[in-house]
C-alpha cells in the first residue's frame, strides 16, 4: 500500500479542444442558401453583400441570367453602371429574350458613357432603397398612378431605378417629386397637386414610387399611407373610383348581352339569303336525295335510279 500512488492529490489533466476550422476551410453554403442569402441582402439595401455573394455564386457554380441580373441590380444600385452593363450583357447573351436584361441595358446605355464619378465625387452614395412589396398594388381611392409633367432631361431620369422611393417636396401650390439626392425630376399635374398638399395639410402621409421610364417623363405610383382620423369621409383620389365605377358599369352590361350580339357577319348573310328566297324551308330539304347537280348531266327522258337494288 506505501507504493500506491495516491491519484487524489494529484492535478486532473483536461483534454484541449480542438480549434475551430478557419473561415476558409469552412463547407461552402448550397447554391440554394446563397439564393436566400442574396435575396435577404437585397431587401435589406446591402449591395455590398448582394454583389459579393452574386460574385461568389458566379465562381463557383455555372454561370446563368438569373445571378448576373442579380450583380448588375446591385451594381446599379452602388452606381457602377459600366460594369452593370457588363453583367447585363453576360445574362442577355446566355438568355436572349430576358427582358430584364434588356430594359437596363436601354437605361444603363445612357449612363455608362457619363461621368458619373466626377459628378457625385463630393457626393456620399445613397443607394436605391427597396420598396415593400405591396406598393405597386392599386387600391381604388388610395393611389394615384401617372406620369409627371414638366420633367428633367432624360439622361437624369434614367438614373432612377425602377421601384426607388421618392421624395416629394411641396412649394407654395406645386408639388414636385426629387430623388434621393435631392435632383428635381418633374411635378404632379395641378389638380393632383392642389388635392395632395390639402389633405397632407390635414394630417394625411403619402408615399411616391418610380414606375420606369416613358417616352418622354418618368411613371410614379402615388400612395395615401395615413389618412388622418378628421379626413376619415375624404377620398384622396375620387377620380379613380369613377373609373373603376365606368368600367364595372361597361363589364355588367358586356356580361348582359345576348350571344347572338357576337355572332360574325357572316351568319348574318346566312340568314339574309334565306330570307330573300321566298319560301319556307321544308324540313326535308336537309334530307340528303339524289344529287340533283349530277342529274343535270344526264340526258332528258332518261329515268334515274334511286335505288340501285331495282335497277335491271
Amino acid at each position: 500500500m506505501d507504493n500506491a500512488t495516491d491519484t487524489r492529490d494529484q492535478p486532473r489533466t483536461t483534454t484541449p479542444e480542438a480549434p475551430a476550422p478557419p473561415a476558409s476551410r469552412q463547407k461552402p453554403k448550397p447554391r440554394r442558401t446563397l439564393i436566400i442569402d442574396l435575396r435577404a441582402t437585397a431587401l435589406q439595401n446591402r449591395w455590398e453583400d448582394a454583389l459579393a455573394i452574386s460574385e461568389e455564386m458566379l465562381e463557383r457554380f455555372p454561370p446563368d441570367a438569373e445571378t448576373f441580373n442579380a450583380k448588375g441590380r446591385a451594381l446599379s444600385a452602388l452606381r457602377r453602371y459600366p460594369e452593370a452593363f457588363e453583367a447585363y450583357q453576360e445574362s442577355l447573351r446566355l438568355d436572349p429574350p430576358n427582358m430584364i436584361a434588356r430594359r437596363n441595358l436601354q437605361r444603363l446605355d445612357i449612363l455608362r458613357n457619363r461621368d458619373v464619378a466626377n459628378r457625385l465625387s463630393d457626393v456620399p452614395v445613397v443607394v436605391a432603397a427597396i420598396p415593400r412589396t405591396n406598393v405597386f398594388i392599386e387600391e381604388v381611392g388610395k393611389t394615384w398612378r401617372g406620369e409627371l409633367v414638366n420633367a428633367t432631361d432624360t439622361g437624369t431620369l434614367n438614373e432612377v431605378s425602377t421601384g426607388e422611393q421618392l421624395e416629394m417636396v411641396i412649394d407654395g401650390e406645386r408639388l414636385y417629386v426629387e430623388d434621393q439626392h435631392g435632383t428635381r425630376l418633374g411635378e404632379f399635374d395641378a389638380d393632383t397637386a392642389r388635392r395632395v398638399i390639402e389633405l397632407t395639410g390635414g394630417g394625411n402621409r403619402y408615399e411616391v414610387y418610380a414606375l420606369g421610364i416613358t417616352t418622354q417623363s418618368i411613371a410614379v405610383i402615388l400612395r395615401e399611407v395615413y389618412r388622418d382620423p378628421r379626413l376619415a369621409t375624404r377620398v384622396s383620389f375620387p377620380g379613380k373610383i369613377k373609373a373603376t365605377r365606368a368600367y364595372l358599369r361597361e363589364r355588367d352590361l358586356l356580361m348582359q348581352r345576348d350571344e347572338a350580339d357576337f355572332l360574325d357577319a357572316g351568319d348574318d348573310d346566312d340568314l339574309d339569303d334565306d330570307e330573300d328566297s321566298g319560301r319556307v324551308r321544308d324540313p326535308g330539304d336537309d334530307i340528303e336525295g339524289p344529287d340533283n347537280e349530277a342529274a343535270s348531266y344526264v340526258p332528258s327522258g332518261t329515268r334515274i335510279e334511286e335505288d340501285d337494288e331495282n335497277a335491271v
